[in-house]
């Protein structure tokens, strides 16, 4: 692919930055769960019009390829997906560093990915994260997943452009719960501000009336690390039809606050690219959880730099 390409690329390949940037840190970019991957064609563009090296893996059941075999979904198969692509980064990029961007369930995904495989994250911007779902969704995912079959088709509230198909197996929501609990321990972690030097620098935009997330615990992830965890309050109204965890371009959000959302991720880019790597996580404790609390103040990021309007053109 010619440097600084920004066609949709095929599943697990690359798109490398305008010649003479460094291509060494390559942000995996992975999509929620049953969202079609080109609704975040926009975020490829801004990153890679920062001259970021983007990847872009397979995931099995919320991949490009629309695959209708999904009684075998998996967690493990997941994050078997993100380092097949990373090996095959890495094939290429012998230098390269991970960093992520990830709505709902990809930057569950991919922090999951980092801490198990002992490879930590150069950064991370997360869109609505997984990282805890509230407690009515996960109470229903865990009575669908111990009486029904996996293969079962529960009806996707996604409007048809966003999703790749009409449902979302049973088997999906299961690895969905599945990467909650082996990420929890570690979140428990950073939450009693312990190991945060292996915590890297996040930026985590999400809204305050979000249907599927349980935004406290960003909110005390940004209390527990200040300095490491820059939080963005999304401020749209939805549109009819849509769920305000549906909130990642320039259409679910609406032009103003999309513009809003992509300054906010550039400066902070540009700030976070100073930060100190951070180290491996071991010997991981026990979980506890998050006290309810008031939200935080909305942030737009911290830093200097506007989007360039390269990026603002192909995001939209």
């Amino acid at each position: 692919m010619p440097s600084g390409s920004l066609e949709r690329p095929a599943a697990g390949s690359l798109i490398l930055p305008a010649e003479g940037r460094d291509p060494g840190e390559v942000f995996l970019v992975l999509p929620g769960l049953n969202l079609h991957p080109a609704k975040l064609d926009g975020w490829k563009a801004l990153l890679n019009a920062e001259g970021l090296t983007v990847a872009v893996p397979e995931l099995s059941d919320c991949g490009s390829t629309g695959d209708p075999a999904l009684d075998g979904v998996a967690a493990q198969a997941w994050l078997d997906d993100v380092s097949e692509a990373w090996r095959s980064v890495s094939g290429r990029l012998p230098d390269a560093r991970p960093s992520l961007l990830g709505f709902s369930l990809g930057g569950l995904l991919g922090l999951t990915w980092a801490v198990e495989r002992g490879l930590p994250l150069q950064r991370a911007v997360l869109l609505a994260p997984a990282l805890r779902m509230k407690g009515r969704h996960r109470l229903l995912i865990a009575m669908l997943g111990s009486v029904l079959p996996g293969a079962l088709r529960v009806p996707s509230c996604s409007p048809p452009a966003y999703r790749i198909r009409p449902y979302t197996t049973v088997a999906a929501f299961r690895a969905l719960a599945a990467l909650e609990r082996r990420l929890a321990t570690t979140v428990g972690r950073w939450l009693r501000g312990e190991a945060l030097n292996a915590l890297p620098p996040l930026f985590i935009a999400y809204a305050p009336q979000d249907e599927l997330i349980d935004t406290r615990v960003l909110e005390a992830l940004q209390r527990a690390a200040p300095r490491q965890v820059a939080l963005h309050l999304l401020h749209h109204t939805p549109r009819p039809g849509f769920p305000a965890h549906l909130a990642l371009d320039p259409y679910t959000l609406g032009e103003k606050e999309w513009e809003r959302l992509a300054t906010g991720v550039t400066r902070w880019l540009a700030v976070s690219s100073h930060a100190p790597a951070p180290q491996a996580i071991t010997a991981p404790q026990a979980i506890t959880g998050p006290p309810a609390t008031k939200a935080p103040p909305a942030s737009g990021g911290t830093g200097a730099g506007t989007v360039p309007p390269a990026a603002r053109r192909n995001a939209r």
